[in-house]
């Protein structure tokens, strides 16, 4: 019975390194067959051949097989970059896994040493240790290794903190099976060793699915707030356009009134109604504040709502060009900054917002400071609490190989972000 529980332990060995190993090369690499059903048998082929492989307990030929057949399976099957970078870093992968396991047992070991609960039967406490380390690999791979090529999962300290409590709970199940690992239960060992093992892989699944809703969700929002600010930029220009349409409608008339004032010699009255006009019409031309057309819009119109809520507002020190970035990426950035500028400023005695943008060799640097109501928690130039409108800054900045800092210094809250301009 106890090569049973052998036999066992080892198929869910396998079970959990080859589905780590298939699921890795699934995210990183692109399908090379269209043919799905192909990458729905192949791992359990490859579990049913590497566990008949760790029955021979020969470690060496255990390795050879995974490094040949995963080596293989990766250069022929998948595609996306070099093939020897592709067997490079599955091989890694599989390297890393077996340390994992290794760190696994010996903390195994140093618990059981520590509780005085080390069972009698060789056998069995081998059952442990597999089933400790495959425990200790669920999480390292999930919590810790997917990160590394994964970076844009979204975690909170919640989430860390139930992978932690999840990884306790394992340790405390897999020390209470010493108290039913003896020769009289071994088929109760191999159910609960199972349990363990196929919960802890479950919940890990769902929490990595839930990671990756979270970051369609986050995608889906960054979206529909880009969506709002062209709209608004549209909507604006809308207003515009039938303003001056209305003027050009009238024309006639306000020329044929001058050539009236100017006939009956009432120069001051034709004076005044130039003027009159001449203030209408300035309303639909913006300020020049730069060479790009939709970042004067821009500005022009942020002036004016700034204008309208008090705050003072400062476009300064304007010599840099930015003609190189898709007019929906002006919108976003500048939008956002400023939005969020003026909604700090609005709340402050100063109600200040300066924007700036200069060159810096072949690179652009824009910078956004308004004042602030209180000191903004600010670690290693990045802002701890992220809204949309932050995200969707970085999103653009990151477009442009480019680089953002917060400071927050006397009351003044500032953002200075550099931009790579591509080569023409």
């Amino acid at each position: 019975m106890d090569k049973i529980i052998l036999v066992f332990c080892s198929l869910v060995s396998c079970i959990i390194s080859v589905n780590i190993l298939f699921q890795f090369m699934n995210e990183r690499y692109t399908k090379v067959s269209g043919n799905k059903w192909l990458y729905k048998i192949l791992p359990a082929g490859c579990m049913l051949f590497i566990t008949g492989i760790n029955a021979l307990m020969i470690p060496l030929l255990n390795m050879a097989v995974h490094v040949l057949l995963f080596g293989m399976l990766t250069c022929f099957l998948y595609s996306g970059g070099k093939g020897i970078n592709r067997i490079v870093e599955v091989e890694a992968l599989y390297i890393v896994i077996a340390i994992s396991e290794s760190l696994g047992m010996l903390l195994l070991d140093f618990l059981l040493k520590a509780t005085g609960r080390i069972p009698d039967s060789p056998e069995i406490l081998k059952s442990m240790e597999t089933a400790f380390s495959k425990i200790a690999v669920l999480f390292l791979y999930y919590v810790v290794y997917s990160r590394l090529w994964k970076k844009t999962e979204l975690r909170t300290k919640k989430q860390y903190f139930l992978y932690f409590i999840m990884f306790l709970y394992s340790i405390v199940n897999i020390l209470m099976l010493t108290t039913i690992s003896d020769r009289e239960n071994p088929v109760i060992l191999m159910v609960c060793v199972g349990s363990i093992i196929f919960c802890n892989m479950y919940m890990l699944y769902f929490i990595k699915f839930s990671d990756e809703r979270n970051i369609y969700k986050l995608k889906v929002e960054m979206m529909e707030q880009q969506e709002k600010l062209q709209y608004g930029n549209y909507k604006i220009q809308m207003e515009k356009y039938t303003e001056a349409m209305r003027i050009i409608h009238d024309v006639d008339k306000y020329v044929k009134h001058m050539e009236t004032l100017y006939r009956e010699r009432l120069m001051e009255e034709a004076i005044v109604y130039a003027d009159q006009i001449s203030d209408r019409l300035k309303g639909l031309l913006p300020t020049k504040f730069t060479d790009n057309p939709i970042l004067n819009c821009l500005l022009s119109e942020k002036k004016k709502e700034a204008e309208v809520l008090g705050i003072q507002f400062e476009v300064k020190n304007f010599t840099g060009e930015v003609n190189f970035m898709k007019a929906i990426d002006i919108t976003t950035l500048f939008g956002n900054l400023i939005d969020n500028a003026m909604t700090a400023a609005k709340c402050t005695e100063e109600k200040y917002v300066g924007v700036s943008v200069n060159m810096l060799n072949k690179m652009v640097s824009i910078r956004v400071d308004n004042s602030v109501k209180q000191e903004i928690p600010i670690k290693n130039g990045e802002i701890w609490n992220k809204g949309i409108g932050i995200l969707n800054i970085e999103r653009c900045v990151e477009t442009y190989m480019g680089s953002i800092i917060y400071s927050c210094k006397n009351g003044i809250l500032c953002c200075d972000i550099i931009l790579n301009r591509p080569e023409k």
